[in-house]
């Protein structure tokens, strides 16, 4: 089921191994003092991918690699480097997503390419706080909503009257209490045209529901949850050992699945959360 999207990886990798991609890549260190430390596009790759290094200078590199794109100068290269310097956060997102598309495992690849590219070249660099974050998390949401809205269309017939019954992403049938079909009428015949916030303006909204759960905490979660920090990387930006950072990050994710386990045990629906692991 993986095999076009391994070969998407496939064709990606060797474009940036051409003399015609190396000669791009010398050009465009001229003009972008963040790649300058890298003698051929695989290194760049290797570093991008790599668990080492300083977040903070990987973003610089990345963001770079959009300018690049959006200003269509070396942009062939410069595109499959953002493909592959992300590449570990995407190929999550298409385990992670897969088992909505069991049967087109195809259409999910063209759905997350379509999705990456468009976010791309609309990335606004000025309002986003981690471009790696921002790329990643948004094209799975992309890619999701999409499905969403084609699954509405799906379960509607022309008269309104659903064709089955209502499921949601994960196969539930829907209950009354949660999405009544006066609801999801609405929501299809808007397209499910939300206000759109900025990343950082989302980060803020979590970090307001989550401080009174967690207290101090909900940065280390954030970090880890929604930045793709890892507890190490996090702690040292907090100025926590890693030993601490990863104690408190357990302790406040056993918090907030305690919450999430409360407030869905009222609909009946407590089996879909995970109880807090030991330790």
């Amino acid at each position: 089921m993986r095999a076009s999207w391994e070969a998407l990886h496939a064709g990606l990798d060797r474009s940036v191994r051409t003399l015609q991609a190396d000669q791009a890549f010398q050009q465009a260190k001229q003009q972008a003092p963040a790649l300058a430390g890298f003698d051929e596009p695989k290194k760049l790759v290797a570093h991008l991918t790599s668990k080492a290094g300083d977040l903070d200078e990987k973003d610089r590199i990345l963001g770079t690699l959009v300018t690049l794109v959006q200003r269509r100068e070396h942009h062939e290269v410069a595109s499959a480097l953002l493909w592959l310097g992300l590449w570990p956060g995407l190929d999550a997102v298409y385990r992670r997503r897969l088992r909505h598309f069991r049967d087109q495992p195809d259409e999910l690849v063209a759905e997350l390419a379509e999705a990456f590219t468009a976010l791309v070249e609309r990335l606004d660099l000025t309002a986003v706080h981690r471009v790696a974050a921002t790329l990643v998390r948004s094209t799975e949401r992309d890619v999701m909503d999409h499905l969403k809205r084609r699954w509405a269309e799906v379960n509607h017939g022309l008269d309104g009257e659903p064709n089955e019954p209502l499921r949601d992403l994960e196969g539930d049938i829907f209950s009354a209490s949660w999405f009544d079909k006066a609801s999801l009428q609405r929501w299809a015949a808007s397209d499910h045209e939300l206000p759109s916030l900025s990343f950082d303006e989302d980060v803020a909204v979590l970090r307001a529901w989550l401080e009174p759960l967690v207290g101090a905490d909900a940065e280390l979660l954030l970090a880890v949850l929604v930045l793709d920090e890892t507890q190490r990387e996090a702690g040292e930006r907090l100025g926590l050992s890693h030993d601490a950072a990863r104690k408190r990050f357990q302790r406040a994710l056993g918090r907030l699945r305690e919450h999430l386990a409360s407030s869905l045990s009222h609909s009946g629906r407590e089996g879909r959360v995970c109880p807090p692991r030991n330790g």
